[in-house]
C-alpha cells in the first residue's frame, strides 16, 4: 500500500469504511453528494481551528447517519483518548449504527486496526485487550472509544467528556430539551470536539424546530444546513421511452389563464422553476406520493420537502389549504416597519426598523377600511396582540404585533383607526378585550363594531361592544377565514401571518388552535377582521371584482357612535352589525 493521508477524511472513507448497500453487498463507501456537502462543512470549521456545530435538517433516506458515523468513527480511531457518542431516538435504530460502527472496524485493513477491548455493552473500547499490566503500561492503545444509546435514558454520557457527539433524529427524542442540554455539557469547546444534529422534521413548535430556527437566525453555535430530496442523486427515474416523456411533459406544463388573466402553472411546474428540478426527477416525485406517502402530497412535503418551511408542515391537520397557503407564500413581500406618532393633531407613520407596526399599504383618500383585532393580556413571554388592517377589497394593508398592556393596546388602535380614514375597529371582547375597547372609547373614538344576538323566544336584539368570540362564534369565523384563504379573495402578503395558518390545526377533538408551541394570534386578528369587512354584505356575500374600467361593486358601511349603555332596542333589525342566532 502506497503513501496515504488516513487523517483526512476525503481519503480514508472512501479507502478503508465499508457499507451494506442495499442490495446486501459490501463496497467501499463512496460519499453522495449532500454526504459530501456535510464533509466539506466539517472540514472547513476543523481548518479553521473552530469546533463543529452542525444542524441538519434533511428529506428521508439521504445518508447522514451513515456518513456522521463514519466521520465519527474516522475521529475515534485516528486521535487517543478521544471518546464519541452516538445517540438514536429509538432502540433499532441505535443496534443498526452500531452495527455500522462494528462493520467500519472489522473490515478495516490489519495495518489501520486499533486494538480494541470487547465488551458487553453497545460501545467500541479502542485498547490493549491485555490482562498484562505491564505491557497496558508500555502499550496501552488508544485509549478512544465509540459508545451508542438511545434517547430515552437522559443519563447517556453525561458522565465523561464527549469530544463528538451525534444526536440522530432528535426531533423524534423523548424529552429532547432535557437529553440534549445534558449532553451538551459534556461536549467541551475546544477545537477538536464535533456535535452534529441532525433529523427530519416533526412539525412546528418541538425542540429540533427551536434550534433550528435559532440557527438560522444566528442565536446559537450551530451553522445550519438544508437538504431538500432533489439533492440526493438517486432520486430520479428514467423514462420508459420518448412516448411516455413526452405525455409527462405536457401534464407537467399545462397551464391555464385564471379570472384575472394571471398564468396559472401545475406544482409540478412550479417546483421546475423555483428548484430546477428535471422531468426524471419529478417522475420519482410521482412514484414516492403514491408508494411510499400514500397518495398524500402534504405527507410527501414533510418527509421529502423542498425548503426547510415545507419540512416543519404542521404534525397535525392544517385548517387551512396548505397547497394555497404555498401560494400566498410565495407572494409574501415585506412591508415598512415602523409606528405611528400623533403630530399636531394628526398620526403620521415614523419608518423605524425596531417599530411594531408593518404597512404594505398605505391610507388612501375617501377610502374604507376596518381593523379587526385580538387582543393578549401584555405579558412579554406570553401571547401578542395583534391588529390588522383591511380595505373593501379585502387587501391586508398594514400589522401592528406586539406585547402590550390590553389599555395601551386600546390607545394604539385608535392610532391606527385615525391613520386609515377613521376605520371601523372590530376588537374582540373576552377577557383582556374588554379593556381594550374601554381605552378606544375613553379616547372617544365612536367608530366600533359592535355584536348583536338575537333571542328568538323574546324576539329581542341584544348588542355588545366588540366581537364576541365563542364556542358557537370561532367555528364559523374560521370556517369563513377558511373559505376566503382556500379560495385566494384575501390579499394577504404577511409572511408571519402564513406561517401562523400552516400551523394552525384541527385536534383530535375536531376543536381548531395553534400547534402547541405555536401561535395562533394573527390567524384571529385576520379572522375577526373578515367577520367585520363582511358586516351587512349578507352570509353568502362572495367578492367580485369589477369589471375593466368600473368600480367595484361593493357597498360601503359606517357604523353608528356608540357607548356602553346605549339602548339596546335602538338598532334593533340594523344590518350593520353581526346577528348571533342563540
Amino acid at each position: 500500500m502506497g503513501k496515504v493521508d488516513i487523517l483526512n477524511p476525503k481519503v480514508y472513507i472512501p479507502s478503508f469504511l465499508k457499507i451494506r448497500t442495499k442490495e446486501g453487498e459490501l463496497k467501499n463507501f463512496i460519499p453522495n453528494q449532500p454526504q459530501r456537502r456535510l464533509r466539506d462543512k466539517i472540514m472547513e470549521l476543523r481548518e479553521k481551528g473552530e469546533p463543529v456545530r452542525i444542524i441538519i435538517l434533511k428529506a428521508r433516506q439521504m445518508g447522514f447517519s451513515t456518513y456522521t458515523e463514519a466521520d465519527c468513527f474516522h475521529q475515534t480511531v485516528t486521535n487517543k483518548m478521544f471518546n464519541s457518542t452516538i445517540i438514536a431516538h429509538e432502540e433499532q435504530a441505535s443496534q443498526n449504527l452500531y452495527n455500522m460502527f462494528k462493520r467500519y472496524y472489522e473490515n478495516l485493513p490489519e495495518v489501520l486496526t486499533p486494538m480494541r477491548k470487547r465488551n458487553n455493552a453497545k460501545e467500541l473500547l479502542f485498547e490493549n485487550p491485555t490482562t498484562d499490566d505491564l505491557e497496558k503500561r508500555r502499550n496501552p492503545g488508544l485509549q478512544s472509544s465509540v459508545k451508542v444509546a438511545t434517547a430515552k435514558n437522559t443519563a447517556t454520557g453525561r458522565s465523561q467528556t464527549i469530544n463528538y457527539l451525534h444526536a440522530s433524529e432528535v426531533a423524534f427524542w423523548d424529552n429532547p430539551k432535557e437529553t440534549f442540554t445534558g449532553l451538551l455539557q459534556c461536549v467541551p469547546r475546544t477545537s477538536n470536539s464535533t456535535i452534529i444534529m441532525e433529523s427530519t422534521a416533526n412539525g412546528v413548535g418541538d425542540y429540533f424546530y427551536d434550534m433550528w430556527q435559532n440557527a438560522v437566525a444566528g442565536k446559537n453555535d450551530f451553522v445550519p444546513l438544508f437538504f431538500p430530496w432533489f439533492e440526493m442523486d438517486d432520486y430520479k427515474i428514467p423514462f420508459i421511452d420518448e412516448e411516455e416523456k413526452e405525455n409527462f411533459i405536457k401534464e407537467v406544463e399545462y397551464t391555464f389563464k385564471d379570472q384575472e388573466g394571471r398564468t396559472i402553472y401545475t406544482e409540478e411546474k412550479e417546483i421546475m422553476m423555483e428548484h430546477g428540478v428535471t422531468y426524471e426527477q419529478l417522475k420519482w416525485r410521482r412514484w414516492c406520493i403514491a408508494n411510499n406517502c400514500g397518495g398524500d402530497v402534504e405527507q410527501f412535503h414533510q418527509e421529502y420537502p423542498c425548503t426547510p418551511d415545507e419540512a416543519f408542515i404542521a404534525s397535525g391537520r392544517p385548517r387551512f389549504a396548505t397547497s394555497v397557503l404555498k401560494q400566498y407564500r410565495r407572494q409574501c413581500t415585506d412591508g415598512e416597519v415602523g409606528r405611528l406618532e400623533e403630530k399636531n393633531g394628526a398620526v403620521i407613520f415614523v419608518p423605524d426598523k425596531n417599530g411594531d407596526v408593518e404597512i404594505w399599504q398605505h391610507p388612501k383618500d375617501n377610502e374604507y377600511y376596518c381593523i379587526g383585532a385580538d387582543v393578549a393580556e401584555g405579558l412579554i413571554t406570553g401571547d401578542y396582540s395583534v391588529a390588522y388592517v383591511g380595505d373593501n377589497d379585502f387587501n391586508v394593508c398594514m400589522r401592528y404585533r406586539t406585547h402590550i398592556d390590553p389599555d395601551l393596546f386600546g390607545k394604539e388602535i385608535v392610532k391606527i383607526a385615525k391613520y386609515y380614514n377613521d376605520a371601523y375597529v372590530g376588537c374582540e371582547n373576552n377577557n383582556h378585550g374588554l379593556t381594550t375597547l374601554k381605552a378606544i372609547q375613553n379616547e372617544d373614538y365612536w367608530n366600533i363594531f359592535f355584536t348583536k344576538t338575537y333571542d328568538k323566544i323574546a324576539d329581542t336584539i341584544s348588542q355588545k361592544v366588540g366581537w364576541s368570540t365563542n364556542n358557537r362564534t370561532k367555528p364559523l369565523m374560521i370556517n369563513k377565514l377558511a373559505e376566503y384563504i382556500r379560495n385566494k379573495w384575501l390579499g394577504i402578503k404577511d409572511r408571519i401571518l402564513i406561517q401562523e395558518c400552516f400551523t394552525y390545526v384541527i385536534d383530535d377533538k375536531g376543536a381548531t388552535n395553534a400547534q402547541e408551541g405555536c401561535h395562533d394570534d394573527t390567524v384571529m386578528a385576520l379572522a375577526i377582521l373578515l367577520q367585520v369587512l363582511l358586516e351587512g354584505k349578507g352570509e353568502n356575500y362572495v367578492p367580485v371584482d369589477p369589471e375593466p374600467g368600473k368600480a367595484p361593486r361593493r357597498k360601503y358601511y359606517k357604523a353608528l357612535n356608540r357607548s356602553f349603555d346605549e339602548d339596546e332596542d335602538a338598532d334593533k333589525g340594523d344590518e350593520t352589525s353581526c346577528v348571533v342566532m342563540e
